[in-house]
């Protein structure tokens, strides 16, 4: 089956004496170009495009963490840390008012000009606090998120596209077809978006196909085009691809992880037919998945086929 064709490739080493494929420009801290053509178009992972692969995967990481720590801020526990800090602080300063005004309103225009400075401390008070707390948490998350960009770049991106990028780049395993298991889409000539699939092994029998999606994301500034929702359809097609081909039976399922903060990512699969399965914390970050309660949430999409005859 063509998903499973893993030779003696796989385990060859690169060649460091090979030339290397001019690779196109893969920075993200720059707009695109301007003057390249509009054209908007699709390729596998060419040997050209390694590098802009695994740029473009370690920053949809950054991406993650981006959400991550908006969700760690806005969390009940850290508001509440916030709140409790603020009352602990202006409760033996406060003064209360001791003339009946006759009315909340009143009373509490009275207790404002009472404790005006020690209100103006404690708000001071509090946005240290809170900048100090939201630093922490900040390197709570940039702890764990660094870790699996570590992992990405140390496996020369072979765990998400089950190829080693050094050795696409220097000319090696081009013939591959794991290549396709990969949908880059390139705008102004820049590539701007990705996904990856690669088979379930563990999962997958003679009858029942199940594919996982490895990485998928584009530019921070695409996010709301559609752009993603494009990927998953495309990785719904590639899928029955490989099932026609490989001649499975009449199931199928797509898989996909999502973080349990990734609203944006959930409604898209929503959309797209995908249910939620099943989650776990977080258990590389005890803070994160423990205190937190960050989860890995596993969805997934089904599909049934006709039987088909075989002569």
């Amino acid at each position: 089956m063509a998903v499973q064709q893993r030779n003696e490739k796989a385990g060859r080493k690169s060649d460091k004496n090979a030339p290397s494929v001019p690779q196109v420009d893969a920075s993200l801290d720059k707009p695109l170009d301007i003057d390249a053509p509009p054209t908007i178009f699709s390729v596998n992972l060419k040997p050209e495009y390694g590098t802009a692969a695994l740029n473009l995967s370690a920053d949809f990481i950054k991406q993650e963490q981006a959400l991550a720590n908006k969700y760690l801020f806005s969390h009940p526990l850290v508001i509440l840390i916030i709140i409790a800090g603020s009352l602990i602080y202006l409760a033996p300063k406060i003064v209360f008012p001791i003339r009946n005004t006759g009315s909340i309103a009143g009373w509490f225009y009275q207790l404002f000009q009472i404790n005006k400075k020690e209100v103006l401390t404690g708000l001071v008070f509090t946005a240290i606090g809170a900048s100090f707390l939201f630093t922490l948490l900040s390197r709570i998350s940039d702890s764990y998120f660094k870790s699996k960009i570590s992992q990405l770049v140390a496996s020369k991106g072979e765990k998400t596209f089950g190829i080693n990028l050094n050795d696409l780049v220097a000319r090696h395993e081009t013939e591959d077809p794991v290549v396709d298991n990969t949908h880059i889409i390139v705008y102004r000539e820049t590539p701007i978006a990705l996904i990856s699939l690669t088979p379930n092994m563990t999962l997958t029998t003679d009858d029942n196909l199940v594919m996982s999606v490895t990485t998928v994301g584009c530019r921070r500034v695409y996010v709301k085009s559609g752009i993603i929702e494009d990927l998953i359809d495309w990785a719904m097609l590639y899928s029955k691809t490989v099932r026609k081909n490989g001649k499975y039976g009449e199931s199928m399922k797509l898989l996909i992880d999502v973080y349990s903060f990734d609203n944006t990512l959930k409604e898209i699969l929503k959309k797209k037919g995908f249910t939620y399965i099943q989650s776990i914390r977080v258990s590389e970050n005890r803070l994160l998945g423990g205190l937190f309660g960050v989860k890995k949430e596993l969805w997934g999409l089904q599909f049934h086929f006709k039987t088909e005859h075989k002569d």
